[in-house]
């Protein structure tokens, strides 16, 4: 399957776009909302201090000595809460404070700015613990309805700090403040700038993006651009290595052609002369017809192995490249071995074995190229005399061709390589190095795939394997 660059860039390039944004904004929010926190968490360190400069000795200090043995209704019933919670309200007032508390060591509360919070039990409360250990615990905390000031307001975010208090010249902690700060319109702000950040990436990402689609849709123009020439240099290639092959098999079809054609032109020569010789009465001619006739049964017998060499040839290079047909390989590969005869030493023996196999879907024209080639380059690795095998059979549904033979093997430092192209073992200006590579890309475009083992002075089998029915990129016309 062709690989899409564009749009593999475009699809990959937006997820990682969204989830860079998305990641930009959670870190913003967090560390927004982690300074935030830290600020009020200040802020209300800073108001426990005023309260506690201004009414802890005053106040919160007998609070605490009086409720040490006080049930939790008499609390409520303190005389010094009212003028408590005047002068609490008061250094309140216009403040973000929504609510302070105090806590005794136990965890009781001995005031709330909500009255009716006061004698709560606070003991489990992870942050009262943590105040107890000297440690000030904040937290984001968002209330749907929150009572503050004796009234309520909705929806709110606040800011929770529990904070350890000291009396003085002490290093243990004398009681705990809770503190509720209002934080909604910082959180509003931070989302605000979420939004603008949001825009600022998005158009940040939307250039880079932009550049970088330009960039690789020109590199995508270039690659296909150069696809297309390399397909169209390796069908120049195939032919320029089809016309070598076809070369190398003039001088043996010439040399076939020569020989009937050579005693096909003397007996008709013969023949005409016997002819004129019947126009003379002769008592013998009888026997001069009987000549004629053995000659032209002999030219006959000429003209008909031409014929049966031209109509080989017409099979073997007619056909369209771009043809894709139904073919009985076995009938193929008797064409191509009935060519191949031609340039093969007479001290080479074919031996064929034909499997009952189906007509397959495929370009014969090129299978006719990769078997030529086959059969001649085992050809070439017998030295002298020896013999060539080919066989053919159905295995499931794929078609199985083997070409072997008894000659010397490939060696094993160059097995790798064989199908590389320009790779050839053969001397400077008898070898292309193309056979084999273009023998493979034929026929890996059919759907099939090629093979060899070897054995060093054994010989060597070459299996192609090509699917029955046509592959998904070839059309059976």
């Amino acid at each position: 399957m062709q690989f899409r660059l564009v749009r593999h860039f475009t699809l990959t390039s937006l997820v990682f776009i969204v989830a860079a944004g998305t990641a930009l904004g959670m870190y913003y929010r967090e560390i927004a909302i982690s300074r935030m926190l830290q600020q009020q968490e200040s802020n209300n360190v800073n108001v426990t201090r005023v309260f506690a400069n201004t009414l802890w000795q005053r106040h919160f200090s007998v609070l605490l000595k009086d409720s040490v043995l006080r049930t939790t209704p008499e609390l409520k019933l303190l005389s010094q809460i009212p003028e408590i919670h005047r002068d609490v309200l008061a250094l309140m007032r216009g403040s973000t404070t929504y609510k302070i508390k105090v806590y005794d060591l136990h965890g009781r509360t001995i005031y709330s700015s909500e009255l009716a919070q006061i004698g709560e039990d606070k003991r489990n409360n992870p942050g009262f613990l943590g105040a107890l250990e000297g440690l000030t615990r904040t937290e984001l905390v968002h209330k749907e309805k929150f009572s503050a000031f004796e009234q309520v307001v909705e929806n709110r975010d606040l800011i929770q700090s529990y904070i350890p208090q000291y009396e003085d010249g002490s290093s243990a902690p004398a009681g705990v403040f809770e503190i509720y700060s209002d934080a909604t319109p910082f959180l509003a702000e931070i989302h605000e700038t979420e939004i603008r950040l949001a825009f600022l990436i998005a158009g940040a990402m939307g250039a880079l993006f932009s550049a970088l689609y330009l960039i690789v849709y020109r590199a995508d123009r270039i690659i296909r651009q150069q696809a297309d020439d390399k397909k169209l240099s390796q069908q120049q290639l195939a032919q320029a290595e089809k016309m070598a092959s076809l070369g190398q098999l003039v001088a043996g079809v010439s040399h076939q052609l020569n020989t009937p054609i050579a005693f096909s032109h003397n007996n008709i020569r013969l023949a005409i002369a016997a002819l004129a010789e019947l126009d003379r009465p002769q008592p013998a001619a009888h026997e001069g017809l009987g000549e004629i006739r053995h000659m032209l049964r002999d030219v006959q017998g000429g003209l008909e192995q031409m014929r049966e060499l031209v109509e080989n040839l017409r099979n073997f290079t007619h056909l369209d490249r771009s043809k894709v047909i139904r073919t009985d390989i076995n009938k193929t590969l008797k064409t191509v071995i009935y060519i191949a005869r031609s340039s093969i030493p007479s001290g080479i023996r074919i031996v064929e074995q034909w499997g009952d196999i189906p007509a397959i879907a495929c370009n014969p024209s090129q299978l006719n190229q990769v078997f030529l080639n086959l059969i001649t380059n085992a050809a070439q690795a017998i030295p002298e005399q020896g013999e060539i095998r080919i066989r053919t059979a159905l295995s499931g549904s794929q078609v199985v061709i083997e070409v072997s033979d008894d000659g010397t093997g490939i060696p094993e430092h160059v097995l790798p390589y064989i199908f590389d192209t320009y790779f050839t073992t053969k001397p400077q200006g008898e070898g292309t190095g193309l056979g084999l590579a273009i023998a493979q890309d034929i026929v890996r475009n059919h759907g099939g795939h090629i093979s060899v083992t070897t054995r060093a002075g054994q010989g060597t089998c070459f299996t192609v394997t090509l699917p029955v029915d046509a592959p998904d990129a070839v059309r059976v016309r």
